[in-house]
Parts: structure tokens; C-alpha cells; sequence
């Protein structure tokens, strides 16, 4: 997805939970469906682009700088935290 690559998946509940629908994953019925669909989507260029690029918009908010930004921002919450305090 950080390459703007749409995903195939089966309809797993933690997959459908994590990444939701319109977020550059395609879902398949059943994992027999997969090839077939990711031929079908070989076929349509435009929709592997807008895909793509709804994939590279979802994960950016997981690059490194935000998710060490989220996690020095956590610990300082903490840190500074009155039930902290000795």
C-alpha cells in the first residue's frame, strides 16, 4: 500500500476491521476468487491507479515520523501525568 499498490484480501473480519472498504483493498468472496479478480483488475488501469492511490493515502498516517510523533507524544502524557508524580 506504501507503494501504491492496491490490495487483494479475502473477506477476513480483522482485514475488513483494519483497513475498512475505499481504502485501496479489494475484496474477494473466497480465496478461489482472487486470480480472477486480479486479472479483471489488470484489465481496468484506471481503477489500479485510483486504488493505488487510496492505498499510499491510507497508510501514510503509519509512516515512521507519525507513529514515533504519536508515541513521544503518549510518553510525554505519561511523564507529565499528575498520578505520576511521587
Amino acid at each position: 500500500m506504501a507503494c501504491g499498490k492496491l490490495i487483494i484480501s479475502t473477506k477476513l473480519p480483522g482485514i475488513i476491521k483494519e483497513f475498512g472498504y475505499d481504502n485501496g483493498v479489494e475484496y474477494a468472496d473466497d480465496p478461489g476468487e482472487v486470480i480472477d479478480k486480479a486479472i479483471r483488475l489488470s484489465e481496468n488501469k484506471k481503477k489500479l491507479i485510483d486504488h493505488g492511490s487510496r492505498a499510499r493515502k491510507f497508510v501514510e498516517k503509519y509512516s515512521w515520523d507519525n507513529v514515533t510523533q504519536e508515541f513521544e507524544t503518549i510518553l510525554n502524557n505519561t511523564i507529565s501525568s499528575p498520578t505520576m508524580a511521587h
